[in-house]
């Protein structure tokens, strides 16, 4: 036989099949789309506790400023009473007797 004789062998492809690489490629983006799910879930439930803090702050700054104004008013009645009962000291105290 000659060069030109000789049967050509064809060489068969090692590594993967197509079918192999399409399911993993299947399998890969089903993968990305779980964790885009998870991702998207994991943001919502954060900003979702974000608005739940947001709203009991406002809450809390609610009841503190009532409980500053209540405060304030007791103190200006504590200070009006002191007053009221050092202006009667004050014109009671003997004026000018010396012994």
């Amino acid at each position: 036989m000659t060069d030109m004789e000789k049967p050509i062998k064809i060489e068969r492809r090692r590594g993967p099949s197509t079918s192999t690489l399409s399911f993993g490629g299947v399998i890969a983006i089903i993968s990305l789309l779980a964790s885009g799910v998870a991702t998207y879930n994991a943001v919502q439930n954060d900003i979702a506790s974000l608005k739940r803090g947001e709203h009991y702050q406002e809450r809390v700054n609610e009841h503190l400023t009532e409980e500053i104004r209540s405060i304030r008013i007791e103190q200006r009645e504590a200070a009006k009473e002191l007053n009221e009962k050092l202006d009667r000291i004050i014109e009671q105290w003997p004026r000018g007797k010396r012994q």
